[in-house]
């Protein structure tokens, strides 16, 4: 439950009024697990734009601690790379983007997506996704 919002970020508290009280889910720690991002049990309301998950400070929730155990932290080590976007409008592409650099695991020139110091990961699966940095990626950025 949504018990106050003392730490979360300012856009989030603006909506302080809709979300206070209200159930959800946690369906992912962030920032070494000091934010979660929570997607809402009950349908959204006009207030919120139609949000369902919010970027949320634990200390902000009323957690049942078993349930906090169950929550998988994210894995490094499973998916190294975050999202790194080239092209414009409706044909940009996304690509594998190993931290601390300005092109993609195929080489192409990209914009990292960056939210705070954390890239969301990259995936294969989406539709845009760079069919070379699939294929890099899906190898351990090795090419082999």
């Amino acid at each position: 439950m949504i018990a106050q919002l003392l730490h979360s970020h300012a856009r989030t508290r603006a909506h302080a009024i809709e979300l206070l009280g209200r159930h959800g889910t946690i369906v992912r720690l962030l920032r070494r697990g000091a934010f979660a991002l929570v997607e809402l049990d009950q349908k959204p309301s006009p207030f919120l734009d139609g949000v369902r998950c919010w970027h949320l400070h634990l200390d902000d929730l009323l957690v049942d601690d078993l349930l906090v155990d169950a929550v998988e932290p994210p894995h490094e080590d499973r998916n190294p790379y975050g999202v790194g976007l080239s092209g414009v409008g409706r044909e940009v592409v996304r690509h594998a983007w190993p931290s601390g650099r300005w092109e993609g695991l195929c080489g192409a020139t990209v914009r990292p997506v960056l939210i705070g110091s954390w890239s969301p990961p990259f995936l294969s699966t989406v539709e845009n996704a760079c069919p070379a940095c699939v294929c890099l990626a899906g190898n351990d950025g090795t090419g082999s």
